[in-house]
């Protein structure tokens, strides 16, 4: 235990100083002070690598009602319920559901052949599977292009980027996810808000009022392993509209697969004769096979189409760069 004490701090430590300083200050002082806590140490490694991430921790301290505004009385509240807080990490899964990233999807998407059968892959509850329940509305220079007459409004800026005039028609879609989330359930609801930092009051916003839409007319999510449970996933799409457009979509999934993985997905995608679309962190789109230079793109996320990047994004959809 003693041994993996060290790796859990530094991955605290990075977490603290990479991906939460300028985003959530909140964060990036708790996982400071996570990173020197041998208690809370202790209790992480008690759990399997792959339940020892920050924003589990995270998310489960604030579903206890931990106070995570003040790390003393976090790792306080940690240690004293450290059999409840080990129990929802290793019950629960960072199934982040940010319906802004189909601001940043939907010009990928429209450069294909209409109408679609969309396979969203890690889709969660589904909140970005209805993308006409959206209205997409980026921010062009001086003036503003809106999209679509969806009941929520998705702000994105928009660089250089080829926006099409309407939403494109979708005749099939579907969603994979290991673990299906329904956004009718208020224990749902209920976690999916705790994993927004606490900081973004626009994204808790923009998460009620997705669910409550999405809600009204949940897409089918089924459940299933990439890369493996893909062939049967994209068989039921071309069932259900074979003369549909098959694409492969996903977004900060890639990620929670290993490297041979990673490469299995991009190559069964490839295998199947779909096109895949993905917004992903550079070195998960690298190890895709799409080719990526080293040290391209720190932070961002990568807009892709198949095999080539589009263009660059904020990982919440804030803002899309195209590339041409």
């Amino acid at each position: 235990m003693e041994v993996d004490a060290p790796d859990i701090a530094g991955l605290y430590r990075r977490f603290a100083e990479i991906e939460a300083r300028g985003s959530s200050a909140t964060y990036e002082r708790l996982c400071l002070a996570v990173a020197d806590d041998a208690a809370t140490l202790r209790l992480l490694a008690t759990l399997p690598r792959g339940k020892r991430q920050p924003n589990l921790l995270l998310g489960a301290l604030r579903l206890l009602g931990a106070d995570v505004a003040d790390p003393p009385a976090a790792l306080a509240f940690a240690e004293k319920h450290a059999a409840d807080v080990r129990s929802v990490m290793l019950a629960r899964s960072t199934q982040t559901n940010e319906p802004a990233r189909c601001s940043v999807l939907l010009p990928a998407l429209a450069r294909l052949p209409e109408p679609l059968a969309i396979l969203e892959v890690g889709a969660s509850a589904g909140l970005c599977l209805p993308y006409e329940q959206y209205t997409y509305v980026y921010d062009v220079g001086d003036q503003q292009v809106r999209i679509g007459d969806g009941v929520v409004a998705l702000p994105c800026t928009a660089v250089d980027v080829p926006l099409p005039a309407s939403v494109p028609q979708i005749a099939a879609r579907l969603g994979l996810d290991a673990n299906p989330l329904d956004a009718a359930d208020p224990e749902t609801a209920a976690w999916l808000r705790c994993l927004i930092w606490p900081e973004h009051t626009d994204r808790a916003q923009r998460l009620t009022a997705a669910l409550t839409a999405v809600a009204a007319d949940p897409p089918r999510v089924i459940q299933g392993l990439a890369p493996e449970s893909l062939p049967d996933a994209i068989e039921q799409l071309r069932r259900q509209a074979p003369e549909a457009t098959p694409v492969v979509v996903h977004s900060a999934m890639v990620a929670y697969l290993d490297r041979a993985a990673r490469a299995e997905f991009g190559a069964t995608c490839r295998e199947l004769g779909v096109h895949r679309i993905g917004l992903e962190g550079a070195e998960p789109t690298r190890d895709l096979g799409v080719r990526v230079g080293p040290g391209e793109f720190g932070g961002r996320f990568l807009l892709t189409l198949d095999d080539a990047v589009l263009g660059h994004a904020h990982p919440h959809g804030r803002e899309l760069v195209w590339l041409g």
